[in-house]
């Protein structure tokens, strides 16, 4: 007798935990509809408090509530991340349960609220990008992607931004997912110009809708339009990044592979020229010097490329040759024209040092007297070549501060003097 009256009991009870749960979830919802926040939240929370005793039916339910509530937050800009992660998080929860009992009650809003937080993040993002807010668009765009999985272009986004902000290890690791996920990028949509504002809108892979909004008059120029495949890009930056923080091995790997998509690349090139230099393989770089002047024989940047890395491998006579040959091509090259006077008082340390080290007998003082001489010479020879510079770029500091220090030693007032003045 006691044992039947406790089952009954235990009944009742459960029977009434689930008219409470009805009742505080439509509280909730009329909450929701009313903006009432702290009833909202006070609704919610007496639901979550026995959500354990709920069906399938009733979490879902609640689950929505507790979603469309935190999509009405992200409209009004309301702890935007917080909410953002709460609307995901609660929808995925309504897909899960409703799939489960072959339901789409809350499926199909919480798919049409997914897409318009979707949306919200995707402007924020460029909204960010274009104030080069670079942190932040890569966040939202991260976060894009986490909301449309099969949109792959929000990762590309992610990883060029974040390679703006020099965030290399957040960059590398999207473009190794895009790799993974044989991303392209090889796209083509229909995009017409809209009359009032003059922008131009993608409809997508809808030409129906373009050509409607044709038809109607608010749009022009519809254009069908075809990317090129962005994976020799992302390859690329991806050797580039990984020789920038110094992982020659994978960079090695990267730059070779990203030359067999465009081996026409000097940028590329001159990298896997410079990876070959630091690992001190000459040989290999010297044929990729000979490979890179023979396309490019009178191209005035390369060679001053060329006498940097020669410099760089202390082939000094080789990269005067270098400089005097971008020079020839360009005579308005300030950077070579620097880098040549640069080159030409580099034995100016040495000589500076010989003469601290004698002594003051006169045999001392003579050798002193042909080293400066020397010293002033080699001064001399760098003076046209700073001046070179300055009259191309007048502003170029390093130049001035160079031919200051000069003018000085060689006791040139007037000049200093004339040069101070400017």
């Amino acid at each position: 007798m006691n044992r039947r009256y406790a089952y009954a009991l235990s009944a009742l009870m459960i029977s009434g935990l689930a008219m409470a749960q009805k009742s505080e979830l439509k509280d909730a919802e009329r909450a929701i509809k009313k903006g009432d926040v702290q009833e909202t939240k006070a609704a919610l929370s007496k639901v979550e408090a026995v959500l354990s005793n709920a069906n399938d039916a009733q979490k879902a339910q609640y689950y929505f509530l507790k979603g469309n509530f935190a999509y009405e937050q992200v409209k009004k800009k309301v702890d935007l991340d917080k909410n953002i992660d709460e609307v995901v998080a609660s929808y995925k929860q309504v897909f899960e349960l409703e799939k489960g009992a072959k339901s789409n009650k809350y499926s199909k809003q919480a798919e049409e609220e997914l897409k318009a937080v979707s949306q919200i993040v995707v402007n924020k993002a460029i909204e960010a990008n274009n104030k080069s807010q670079y942190t932040e668009a890569t966040k939202r765009f991260n976060k894009a992607y986490e909301l449309n999985p099969t949109d792959t272009i929000y990762l590309y986004y992610a990883a060029s931004t974040a390679v703006n902000s020099k965030d290399y290890t957040g960059a590398i690791n999207n473009y190794k997912k895009l790799m993974d996920l044989g991303f392209t990028g090889q796209e083509s949509y229909y995009t017409a110009v809209e009359k009032t504002s003059g922008e131009v809108q993608s409809f997508g892979k809808d030409s129906k809708m373009r050509d409607l909004m044709i038809k109607q008059g608010s749009h022009k120029d519809p254009k069908f339009v075809k990317e090129s495949s962005k994976r020799p890009e992302i390859i690329k930056n991806m050797a580039l990044i990984y020789h920038q923080e110094g992982q020659y091995d994978e960079a090695e790997k990267a730059i070779a592979e990203a030359r067999k998509s465009d081996p026409n690349d000097m940028n590329l090139l001159l990298t896997q020229m410079d990876l070959y230099l630091k690992s001190n393989n000459m040989g290999k770089y010297e044929e990729l010097a000979k490979e890179a002047l023979a396309k490019n024989p009178n191209d005035d940047v390369l060679l001053y490329n060329l006498g940097v890395t020669s410099y760089q491998a202390k082939k000094y006579d080789e990269a005067k040759k270098y400089y005097e040959k971008a020079i020839a091509i360009n005579p308005k090259a300030e950077n070579a024209y620097l880098n040549l006077a640069i080159l030409k008082l580099m034995p100016d340390e040495g000589l500076t040092n010989k003469m601290n080290a004698l002594g003051m007998s006169a045999s001392d003082n003579k050798k002193y007297d042909a080293l400066k001489k020397e010293k002033d010479l080699i001064y001399k020879s760098a003076i046209p070549d700073l001046k070179k510079v300055l009259d191309i770029n007048k502003d170029n500091t390093e130049a001035i501060n160079t031919l200051k220090g000069i003018y000085k030693a060689l006791e040139m007032k007037n000049e200093l003097k004339a040069l101070e003045a400017k």
